[in-house]
């Protein structure tokens, strides 16, 4: 790369400074939909969520971008279980068969399994937010293959459970598993998916 020298030509470094100040925040890839005051807030369609916790992060390059939190719809229903939902985020593969939204709602008659709340593709300047709409054709096109096409989506599940890393005890990881085989089950015994 070249060389720079601040002292010769300090405007480039000026623009980077004052756009970094002064852009809106959604211009520097930060989400709009979330806001992290005091106590931080995650938005799902027209409602606020306060977060609670963060149950889950994807830490892998490539990929959906997966984060899932624990929230409530007020700071003090936070407290009562019956009021603690699942904000899964999401960039969701759009070439899918099957979104997960579409599965759980076939399987909405299990008992271990969660139910959807509200599901909810963010915006972003009024449109769908994808990965078609944050990179530019000109960009796409520098790539030897094809990118796969994402949209970010949100799903609000209830009931909000622990995970079983966090299990009690041995009966817990048994009984969560012996929920999953069923579950498993009742999904090819009635070809859900």
């Amino acid at each position: 790369s070249r060389s720079y020298d601040l002292h010769e030509s300090p405007l480039p470094l000026l623009r980077i400074l004052c756009a970094t100040a002064f852009a809106p925040a959604s211009w520097l890839g930060m989400d709009d939909t979330f806001d992290c005051r005091l106590h931080p807030v995650i938005t799902v369609d027209a409602t606020q969520y306060f977060i609670i916790a963060k149950c889950f992060s994807s830490s892998v390059i490539r990929g959906r971008a997966t984060n899932v939190w624990f929230v409530a719809k007020s700071i003090l229903a936070g407290s009562d279980p019956n009021n603690i939902f699942v904000v899964k985020d999401s960039w969701v593969n759009v070439e899918r068969q099957l979104s997960e939204e579409q599965i759980l709602e076939a399987l909405k008659d299990v008992e271990c399994v969660p139910k959807v709340k509200e599901a909810w593709t963010v915006q972003r300047d009024g449109q769908d937010d994808s990965t078609s709409l944050r990179r530019p054709a000109a960009f796409m096109s520098h790539f030897q293959r094809p990118c796969d096409h994402r949209t970010h989506r949100r799903l609000v599940l209830t009931p909000a459970g622990r995970p079983i890393t966090h299990a009690a005890s041995p009966l817990e990881v048994v009984t969560c598993l012996l929920d999953l085989v069923i579950g498993k089950e009742f999904v090819f015994r009635f070809d859900v998916v």
